[in-house]
């Protein structure tokens, strides 16, 4: 699954059923969860989430958080230009939002998928009439480059060398047709190749040419906008392409309205929320509970000028945290981890800093009834659990993962006593109060920082600081901008910091990069923990391979509790909904998927409503309510 680099989260990987039995392969416009037989939606047929005859035009400005130094989204260094790879490049196949599919892929840049009845190979037929924004036909050469790019470019982000490491060969058949063959059977691995941003072999195969450093300022693909204009770090503006390749595809009726989106650039979360407030830019989606609670209820909302909306959502939470790096040694301990853990009074913080808005995350897969372990392990989960116990030990699979459910440390029980018993757990590790109340051992301090890039953050580490305090523990945080902050996140040169791990309903290959062995040193992957774990990393390989729903969700679950009762992060918090404010002057379909990313389906699928913008200007030049 992609990330922030990737586009909001690519939240869907997807997985099929058994191997199709002795039929042979059959070219289809799409693949689904259980096979092409099951796709919801027929060739030319668009998606019911749309509106076809949503009127093109306006214009939509949007904010994003720190600042941007490049506009080549799949290099390893810098911090990409945001919603550049949504809305420049395009993927193989595009993945469908509907909530009534459990995950299903239609041709975007290919028109039909031919793939073998062993899963072990599958051919892409490419449109013939696809095109990137300099007019150069996209041919097979350009999925073959693509490919060639990401195993073999060292400045390719690493990222996705972990997501796409199953895919053996990429073998050019004609100009329009490509074949792909995988190492081994892999039920998602077919959708995950429909994940691949296709890039133009002219111009980022250009001899002489690094794929990192000299492409930073130049963005060509073949999706339906093109950079019009920007700045480094303050704005970026995209410019719908009229002559778009795509724009008559099924898939895409209705969708990419906005003549121009701007994407402007805040360094304060405060000035960025009152640059809403002042109509700098036309949506946001609020994610301080603070700023929920206490703002967006002024005057304009009053009279109608913006809204101010709840939408719930079906997305798997995933996990939140403060992330303890064990590449330094002071947490390689997990009584230690766990002491540190235990002392986040969560309910102290939902009560007087998040206005009881948020929900506790006990486990990696939270707000989701299937993949969630309810209770203690029994049945295959417990015998899985058992014999990777066995096999690799109980420093890895601790005895707790059998003798106790899935929560965060400590929730639930009196601060005092977790304080008490996370003092204990420091004694028993060999930790002494020195004269000034911290500890110590063979010379060294215990003490640590957090490394942070949002303010909003500081006075939630405050409280934190002090109940560590209590224990002899020297908490400090250091605020850095958003540059600084990727470059040591990507060279895993912090203490602590604050990291997310969105999830989807199909987990899969991206999990290699959050847990496994293998990419501890692997600079710029998302194990950020440093975690090395034999069990976790056979349970990884297991999801990759799984053939069967069940053998998915059985590894997931197991692993859900190892990585929980190993006590690698302090856990934080969800929220089922989404809170979005916008400016009344646009208009959406009326059905919005509540598993897609609220401001992704913003930019796809809402238009820029002339009649509204207008009564909107007309309402507050008078200063009256909106009719």
């Amino acid at each position: 699954m992609k990330n922030h680099l990737l586009v909001v989260c690519l939240a869907a990987t997807l997985i099929f059923s058994t191997p199709f039995s002795g039929l042979a392969a059959k070219a289809s416009h799409g693949l689904s969860l259980y096979g092409p037989q099951d796709l919801k939606y027929k060739p030319g047929e668009p998606y019911r989430y749309g509106n076809p005859n949503a009127p093109k035009g306006g214009y939509l400005t949007l904010s994003d958080f720190g600042a941007f130094t490049k506009l080549n989204p799949m290099s390893l260094k810098g911090v990409p230009a945001p919603f550049i790879e949504l809305l420049v490049f395009q993927t193989p196949m595009d993945g469908s939002a509907d909530d009534s599919e459990h995950f299903s892929q239609y041709g975007s840049l290919v028109e039909q998928v031919e793939l073998a009845d062993d899963h072990l190979s599958m051919v892409y037929h490419i449109r013939k009439n696809a095109k990137f924004s300099d007019g150069k036909p996209v041919t097979a050469d350009d999925f073959v480059f693509s490919f060639d790019l990401i195993k073999n470019d060292p400045e390719f982000h690493p990222f996705y060398k972990h997501y796409f490491a199953d895919i053996k060969t990429a073998e050019k058949l004609d100009s329009h047709r490509v074949k792909y063959t995988f190492a081994f059977y892999n039920q998602e691995l077919p959708l995950i190749v429909g994940q691949m941003s296709i890039l133009p072999k002219h111009i980022y195969g250009q001899k002489g040419k690094k794929f990192g450093s000299d492409f930073d300022d130049i963005a060509v693909g073949s999706g339906p906008y093109t950079v019009k204009k920007y700045e480094f770090g303050k704005y970026i503006t995209y410019q719908r392409n009229p002559n778009w390749w795509g724009k008559d595809l099924a898939i895409n009726k209705g969708r990419y309205n906005f003549d121009e989106i701007t994407a402007k650039v805040y360094l304060d979360p405060v000035a960025m929320r009152e640059a809403f407030k002042g109509g700098e830019y036309d949506f946001n989606l609020v994610n301080s509970s603070r700023d929920w609670a206490l703002d967006y209820k002024g005057d304009f909302v009053k009279k109608g000028y913006y809204s101010r909306k709840e939408f719930p959502h079906t997305r798997v939470s995933g996990m939140q945290g403060f992330a303890m790096n064990m590449r330094n040694p002071i947490f390689k301990s997990r009584k230690m981890r766990a002491a540190i853990a235990m002392v986040m009074d969560f309910d102290w913080s939902n009560q007087n800093l998040f206005y009881n808005q948020y929900t506790r995350n006990d486990c990696y897969f939270d707000n989701n009834p299937e993949l969630k372990p309810k209770g203690l392990p029994e049945g295959e989960v417990k015998e899985l659990l058992l014999h990777l116990r066995k096999e690799h030990g109980k420093e890895f699979v601790p005895k707790t993962v059998f003798t106790k459910p899935v929560g965060a440390p400590g929730q639930g029980i009196p601060i005092e006593k977790n304080i008490a018993l996370a003092n204990k757990l420091l004694d028993s590790e060999g930790w002494k109060r020195g004269a000034d109340g911290f500890r110590q051992k063979k010379g060294q301090r215990l003490e640590f920082e957090i490394l942070l890039v949002s303010p909003l953050f500081q006075r939630i580490v405050e409280p934190f600081k002090n109940n560590l305090k209590q224990i002899g523990v020297d908490l400090t945080d250091k605020l850095v901008q958003v540059a600084q902050y990727e470059e040591r996140l990507r060279e895993f040169k912090y203490d602590m910091v604050v990291a997310n791990f969105p999830q989807s309903r199909s987990p899969g290959n991206e999990q290699r990069s959050m847990w496994t062995s293998e990419a501890v040193k692997v600079p710029g992957s998302r194990n950020y923990m440093g975690i090395e774990n034999p069990a976790v990393d056979e349970l990884v390989d297991i999801i990759v391979k799984a053939k069967t729903r069940k053998e998915l969700v059985n590894a997931i679950q197991a692993m859900d509790r190892i990585l929980t009762h190993q006590f690698y992060i302090v856990p934080h918090w969800y929220i089922g909904l989404d809170r979005i404010v916008y400016w009344n002057k646009f208009s959406h379909p009326k059905i919005i998927p509540s598993a897609s990313s609220r401001q992704g389906h913003f930019m796809e699928w809402w238009w820029y409503d002339e009649a509204k913008a207008e009564k909107l200007k007309n309402a507050m030049t008078s200063g009256e309510p909106l009719k």
